[in-house]
């Protein structure tokens, strides 16, 4: 492994350990994360910035595979549910967002939402997997895609018609959901 690629992998580590809050004991899952992350990089030849992870959410957008689309993002870390807004609203979709599972059923009374991504820890009165059954009785048309760093549930249920990607995921495992019919 040649030094540029530790001292990267090393910053990405630490800087995944700042966006979680600084938790001890998870460095073994931030360092696998970072060269997770690295190999990607690696083997796409993709920039460290992800400039075409967002240049290809457009290309996708504009050939009619991964229309515009309506996305709520329900997330209760401020700084992730910003970063996630922007990637998505880049790629060129029409997002909402909101910090909780009730400030998201208001969205989803209120518009036409095609995607659900929701986080399962979450304050209030439903958490996100709550959320996640009551939209899919409610709103059986909307794509439902549970997110979590604390637990790990299998890819796709297909009797509850729910994805599961695990936190902190990358942009192209993102676009990869947001894009394909599960």
């Amino acid at each position: 492994m040649d030094e540029n690629r530790d001292d990267w992998t090393a910053a990405r580590a630490y800087s995944l350990w700042e966006q979680a809050g600084r938790p001890f004991g998870q460095d073994e899952r931030h360092w696998a994360q970072a060269v997770l992350e690295r190999n990607l990089l690696e083997r796409t030849r993709a920039s460290s910035d992800g400039a075409e992870v967002i240049t290809r959410a457009q290309q996708i957008a504009r050939s009619g595979l991964g229309a515009k689309r309506s996305i709520l993002i329900v997330e209760d870390e401020p700084q992730l549910r910003y970063n996630f807004v922007d990637f998505f609203d880049e790629a060129g979709h029409k997002t909402f967002e909101a910090g909780n599972a009730d400030e998201a059923l208001v969205h989803l009374k209120n518009n036409v939402i095609d995607i659900l991504f929701t986080d399962v820890d979450m304050p209030g009165s439903l958490d996100g997997l709550g959320l996640a059954a009551q939209s899919r009785v409610k709103w059986p048309e909307i794509k439902i895609i549970v997110t979590s760093g604390l637990i790990a549930l299998p890819h796709f249920d297909e009797a509850l018609g729910i994805s599961f990607i695990a936190k902190p995921a990358s942009a192209f495992e993102l676009l990869d959901l947001f894009i394909t019919d599960k």
